[in-house]
């Protein structure tokens, strides 16, 4: 009777919140925009689904929180947690601006990809600001650091670099033949060509290259540092719990080949 009641205790405390005794005090707002598999958002229902909010819905369930995820442009889901109307941000790479509005939790590690459909490409920053007559597009609210942005502001003064508003808009013009190269998380370029139903034919002449003179870095999700204190801890505690298990990246590798995975990677096991 005694090894029973200690399978209850162990089973009763399982099923406690990440945090005994707490629960999130309102929805927390998770602002959405397409992200390939990590989000994905239907544009005529508005649905949003895909690995991010599939997990923090679990997750949540367990802990007491609840999830929304408002469907908005990436540059002002950034604003959002600025201003405080919104509580996290996902799939984002972390840089000193973003640290002085939200708090930082690293899920992955990420090494973004330069991306085309060239049989030769570019393969450092010094190579790709040599080469004549291309044209990079990049989605205007990425950031992925000084040496990304450093990269942007050159080609820029070189008349190379062209902005658009989200990843489909790449897709469409690299298949047309209006945008030599992209830079961005292999995955996300990936799972935007399926969404589009271009994975058969793009994706099959798509290559993803390493860019030397741009270092890896961590993807992850900022938490806003006008969420209350309480939900706060709550929310980093699910978070911590869900880099340490490695779900979101055995999830993630479950729609890619290996090739659409090359910017992912494990953190460090001795986080």
């Amino acid at each position: 009777m005694k090894h029973v009641a200690v399978l209850f205790s162990l089973a009763a405390t399982l099923a406690l919140p990440l945090r005994a005794g707490a629960a999130c005090s309102r929805p927390i707002v998770v602002p959405a925009s397409s992200l390939g598999k990590m989000m994905t958002v239907n544009e005529a229902s508005g649905e949003v689904g895909g690995v991010y909010p599939e997990l923090l819905r679990e997750r949540g369930r367990r802990a007491g929180c609840e999830f929304v995820f408002p469907v908005v442009p990436r540059a002002r889901a950034e604003a959002m947690l600025r201003q405080g109307d919104a509580d996290l941000m996902v799939g984002a790479v972390q840089v000193p601006e973003r640290d002085e509005w939200g708090r930082y939790v690293p899920m992955i590690g990420t090494e973004w990809m330069l991306i085309s459909t060239d049989p030769d490409p570019p393969r450092s920053t010094e190579e790709m600001l040599a080469r004549r007559g291309i044209r990079l597009n990049v989605v205007r609210s990425y950031n992925y650091g000084p040496a990304y942005l450093a990269l942007l502001a050159r080609l820029d003064k070189q008349g190379k670099l062209e902005y658009v508003k989200d990843p489909q808009t790449i897709a469409r013009k690299m298949g047309i033949g209006r945008a030599d190269y992209a830079f961005m998380p292999s995955n996300t370029f990936a799972g935007t060509l399926e969404e589009l139903g271009l994975r058969e034919s793009l994706g099959a002449r798509v290559h993803y290259t390493r860019l030397a003179g741009i270092p890896a870095s961590t993807s992850g999700v900022y938490i806003s540092r006008r969420t209350p204190p309480a939900d706060a801890a709550q929310l980093a505690a699910l978070l911590e719990q869900l880099s340490r298990d490695g779900e979101l990246l055995h999830r993630t590798r479950k729609f890619f080949t290996p090739a659409e995975m090359s910017s992912s990677f494990p953190l460090p096991r001795s986080r």
